[in-house]
């Protein structure tokens, strides 16, 4: 049994887990709740969520207390990288919501005497299955993004971390959103099966890759449209140019944040050759002038060590240099680890997330060879590139195959910029969460097509029954949408309302 956490009430109801009805009964209360929502303006919504920056801001110390101690991350992220990037989103969607959710007007050249409207229209009931990782700023962006759009949510939070999951669910409720709106249900991997199997109307799920294809393939079965946010072995390509201590500075850093335990931390460093020695040197001292105990975040998932050992082991049965690290500080701290050395890049540390403050290094000869390097991973979430020469740089950057790319900073911190969509291509995922994109990606677009003059209520041309004179209409009216000159267009638009009354004074009427 799991518990379901209705957050209006802020009530623990029990449900069966396996109990197929009861799983479908969840998701038809909260479909109810979102009617209502979903026939409020979109100003009205964002009204109320603009609720939750002052709230985030007054609880900032009672929060980053909870976020440090179930996480585990340092203080200074708990604050910058989760509570500060919770209120930057809902600032954003207070600025730009309501104009993104606006919809547009459309028109036709070859029927002028129609208009068209094309609206975002909420989905209905969003999943959202989020990870220990990122435990609120994950969770909690996605979450307001979709009820700004009109939509309920239902979260299962990760068991790792169901506090954070469930201060998520309070706060909505301190935000005063309407009875059965959001709802928290806390619960493991089966949980979120069931859940799915419930058919939600899209899946929002960001997680491992392996468990991305098995949400997906359960989603398909009825089918249900899914997002997936994946992992990544995000690398950072350091070229000739680039300033040595400010490249090895955003190194440390995008490597180590939060113990590395990032699906866009920087995994792979792609450095030339020409300055490989000297920033291998750099990093390792910049490396060894931090404070584990300050700088560090403890290992979140003590199942993840199992990734590290096996990554280790394979780097040293290959020969390869760990010139700093390896070992680990404690039970839930491994020690920075930088990896280097002849065929790295067949190595498991190369090809396969680590999730952890384990960096692998292998070197390049050119732009061409690190592009290829790099896109030579299935996976394609994020990139960085450090160069003092930003015409090459932001060449390079049009040739990696990734979701997002920063030139001079770690791309990873792109993920606090709540007007950019974040998704990745390849094994990373799929759709974007974020931006004008990520705030569309929960909605569906509904078009209602009207005429623009009374009264035009002659058959249309293209109607039954057909005859030569429709047959010949239809084809001047190919040639004239295919006519690149103006006076062959006109001459084929004059062919074509010819044989179109024709056609209406033969049979103007079914």
């Amino acid at each position: 049994m799991t518990a379901m956490i209705t957050p209006v009430a802020n009530e623990a109801r029990p449900w069966l887990l396996g109990d197929d009805s009861e799983w479908t009964l969840l998701f038809a209360a909260a479909r109810d709740a979102q009617l209502s929502w979903a026939q409020q303006t979109p100003a009205r919504r964002v009204a109320i969520l603009r609720r939750l920056g002052p709230i985030l801001a007054a609880r900032m110390d009672e929060i980053c207390a909870l976020v440090v101690d179930e996480n585990g991350k340092p203080e200074v992220e708990a604050i910058s990288h989760e509570i500060g990037a919770c209120i930057g989103c809902v600032s954003h969607l207070g600025s730009h919501a309501v104009e993104i959710l606006a919809g547009r007007r459309e028109t036709n050249t070859w029927l002028p005497f129609r208009l068209a409207t094309v609206t975002p229209r909420a989905i209905g009931a969003v999943l959202i299955i989020a990870p220990w990782n990122m435990p609120l700023v994950i969770p909690f962006t996605q979450a307001v993004t979709a009820l700004a759009a009109g939509n309920a949510v239902v979260l299962k939070p990760s068991e790792v971390t169901p506090r954070v999951g469930q201060l998520v669910g309070d706060l909505m409720v301190e935000a005063g959103l309407p009875a059965g709106l959001f709802t928290v249900v806390q619960g493991d991997g089966k949980t979120g099966a069931a859940l799915v199997a419930a058919r939600p109307d899209k899946v929002f799920f960001t997680g491992s890759v392996a468990t991305g294809r098995t949400v997906m393939a359960a989603a398909a079965a009825h089918p249900v449209p899914v997002c997936l946010e994946l992992g990544g072995v995000d690398a950072m390509i350091v070229r000739p140019d680039a300033n040595l201590e400010f490249a090895v500075s955003a190194a440390t850093w995008g490597a180590l944040f939060n113990g590395g335990q990032v699906c866009a931390s920087v995994e792979r460093l792609l450095v030339s050759r020409d300055i490989s020695d000297a920033f291998t040197s750099r990093l390792v001292d910049r490396i060894a002038q931090l404070d584990p105990a300050r700088d560090l975040g403890r290992i979140t998932f003590a199942g993840q060590r199992r990734v590290y050992d096996r990554h280790l082991a394979d780097a040293r049965a290959r020969g390869l240099t760990i010139v700093c690290g390896g070992a680990y500080l404690s039970s839930d701290k491994l020690a920075p680890t930088v990896i280097v050395g002849e065929g790295i890049e067949d190595a498991l540390v190369w090809r396969e997330e680590s999730f952890g403050p384990i960096v692998a290094l292998s070197t390049f000869r050119g732009d061409d060879d690190a592009i290829a390097k790099h896109n030579a991973s299935p996976c394609g979430l994020t990139a960085s590139i450090f160069s003092e020469d930003a015409a090459a740089a932001d060449r390079m950057a049009t040739r990696l195959d990734v979701g997002s790319v920063s030139i001079n900073d770690v791309a990873a911190a792109l993920y606090a910029r709540p007007e950019l969509p974040w998704g990745g291509r390849g094994e990373s995922g799929f759709g974007s969460s974020h931006g004008r994109e990520g705030l569309l990606a929960f909605t569906r677009p509904h078009v209602i097509d009207r005429p623009t003059i009374a009264g035009l209520d002659f058959k249309r041309p293209w109607w039954f029954p057909y005859d030569h004179h429709q047959l010949a209409a239809m084809r001047e009216l190919a040639l004239a949408m295919a006519a690149g000159a103006s006076a062959d267009r006109l001459s084929r638009m004059s062919k074509l309302g010819r044989h179109v009354l024709s056609q209406l004074a033969n049979r103007p009427r079914l």
